[in-house]
């Protein structure tokens, strides 16, 4: 698939924000919740372009389908073709779900926190949810190849575990977060400061 222009630069948007929003404004954040938070984001919207009617639906609730079981996988293939850009290359058969690393945080609550901004970042690059979604697979894959501190294949397990966990659980409505606006404060003081890095 191709990457548009206004997807690319989502990207480094998005990344920025996964940094002021999970990271708390520090540059330093914590690899596993900086891959999971992107990834879970990914896989959300990717829920939402289903456009599954969930007004009545307790955000946090898993709700399975074809659909995340045929789009889920798109978000996985996007990670391995860039991450195979990066010429780095997944060693699958290493990944199994014994040793898997999962995020500590909530998925309700660091999606609460994520998806408005990220809504913003959408509709400015004139996007869709799919096309978001793909941003923040591409996303995902950047920050698994600049973890210095991980084994590409564990960064990559984060990664494919949340995606499956957002392509499959209810969200919270896009008005359940009450920290957006200081969030967002904190994503654009940020824009000045010299590059992240992943521990």
């Amino acid at each position: 698939m191709e990457i548009k222009d206004s997807q690319n630069k989502a990207v480094n948007d998005i990344i920025e924000m996964i940094v002021a929003v999970i990271g708390k404004g520090s540059r330093e954040i914590d690899t596993t919740e900086a891959i999971s938070s992107a990834a879970r984001l990914a896989g959300s919207f990717m829920f939402r372009s289903f456009e599954f009617d969930i007004d009545d639906v307790k955000p946090g609730t898993a709700m399975l389908s074809n659909e995340a079981n045929t789009m889920g996988p798109a978000l996985v293939n996007i990670t391995l073709a860039v991450l195979q850009h990066y010429d780095i290359e997944i060693d699958q058969n290493s990944i199994s779900a014994q040793n898997q690393t999962t995020a500590d945080s909530d998925f309700v609550d660091v999606i609460g926190r994520v998806q408005g901004p990220a809504l913003d970042i959408m509709k400015n690059n004139d996007l869709n949810y799919e096309q978001l979604a793909q941003s923040a697979a591409v996303a995902t894959a950047f920050i698994i190849q600049q973890s210095s501190n991980i084994k590409p294949e564990e960064g990559f397990g984060i990664a494919v575990y949340h995606y499956i966990e957002g392509t499959k659980t209810c969200p919270p409505k896009f008005n359940d977060q009450p920290q957006q606006n200081k969030s967002q404060n904190v994503e654009k003081e940020n824009k000045s400061k010299p590059w992240w890095k992943f521990w």
